[in-house]
């Protein structure tokens, strides 16, 4: 196991590249619900908790949770995706309208419900979940709307972010065009995959499963380090990535790369508040840095810091880029090396 360095102050500079940033975010876009509680009795009529409702937070999920997190770190998401003809997909999009993330290329599809995940938030503790969705497949007439709408993409698109939550955006034919697109482009495709079958990522830049998701994926379970990395370097050669990056909670994240080496980022969480929307910020974050030029290891450190950030806030959340600027410039003033100007 290889530990990996700290990016040099040289590579951090490639934050400052951020602001110019064009990436495609393409996902099963949702909009998260959080319901602010107290709780003071007991029903009477059950055995829960009585929540007296204070306040109402709605926020961009999924990967449209992604597109506003790269808007936050001062890039230009295009966001593709898909909502309901519903009240709910239009709070979604009155929420990227405030964060000012173009809507353009949102199709509606009246057959299904916008993907809503509701959240009760007792004291600052999740009392319950509730999800409304259709994880049917993407109808075969809003797919082709999908792919005309590619071919009206810019040729400045920076890299491809990919967003996957099986609810049925991301079909098999319309993967394999954006990775296509990508590739022939020569940028970043960073993919969040989802399920047991990866054929689908084939030829994809990166892929970033958690632990579980990776175990998932390979059909079985990890016990030890040498066999993480021997079942990871050949998941890359199957897929023909160039590299893989599993997230490990407490253990930070491991980076697997074509070529054959690893290294391992430890977890940057002081405290843990909340870890929802964690993994877009990770993907959104891990994106622009490979968009911006750094290498695999150091773009996932970056990635690193940024989910450390996000997990000590409540609900989903985002960072800025002084956020994240200021986190490394206070790892590097610990460690005594020269701060990025």
């Amino acid at each position: 196991m290889t530990d990996s360095t700290t990016p040099t102050a040289h590579n951090l500079a490639c934050l400052d590249k951020f602001p110019g940033l064009n990436l495609l975010v393409a996902g099963d876009v949702m909009l998260d619900e959080f319901h602010w509680c107290t709780v003071t009795r007991i029903s009477p009529e059950a055995p829960v908790p009585i929540c007296k409702v204070n306040r109402t937070e709605l926020v961009p999920g999924g990967a449209a949770n992604v597109a506003h997190n790269i808007k936050t770190l001062g890039g230009n998401p295009q966001l593709l995706g898909v909502i309901g003809a519903d009240s709910t997909g239009n709070k979604l999009i009155q929420e990227l309208h405030k964060a000012k993330i173009s809507a353009d290329n949102i199709l509606k599809d009246p057959e299904r419900p916008t993907t809503l995940k509701s959240r009760i938030i007792a004291h600052h503790q999740q009392v319950a979940r509730v999800d409304r969705e259709d994880v049917s497949t993407l109808s075969e007439a809003l797919e082709s709307q999908f792919l005309y709408k590619l071919k009206l993409f810019p040729s400045n698109l920076h890299g491809i972010v990919i967003s996957d939550y099986l609810k049925g955006t991301i079909t098999p034919k319309l993967l394999q065009t954006l990775i296509k697109f990508g590739r022939s482009h020569h940028i970043p495709i960073v993919i969040d995959p989802k399920g047991d079958d990866y054929k689908k990522y084939h030829h994809a830049t990166v892929l970033t499963p958690n632990f579980s998701e990776f175990e998932l994926a390979i059909h079985q379970k990890i016990t030890s380090e040498e066999q993480l990395t021997t079942e990871g370097l050949k998941l890359i050669e199957k897929l023909q990535l160039d590299g893989l990056v599993i997230t490990r909670s407490e253990k930070g994240a491991t980076i697997l790369n074509k070529n054959g080496s690893r290294c391992d980022v430890p977890t940057k969480a002081k405290e843990v508040y909340d870890i929802t929307g964690a993994g877009d910020t990770v993907i959104s974050v891990l994106a622009m840095g490979m968009a911006a030029g750094l290498d695999l290891p150091t773009a996932t450190h970056l990635a690193n810091e940024a989910a450390g950030i996000v997990v000590g806030k409540l609900g989903t959340a985002t960072l800025t880029l002084d956020e994240l600027k200021e986190t490394l410039h206070n790892e590097q003033l610990l460690k005594h090396e020269p701060p990025v100007s």
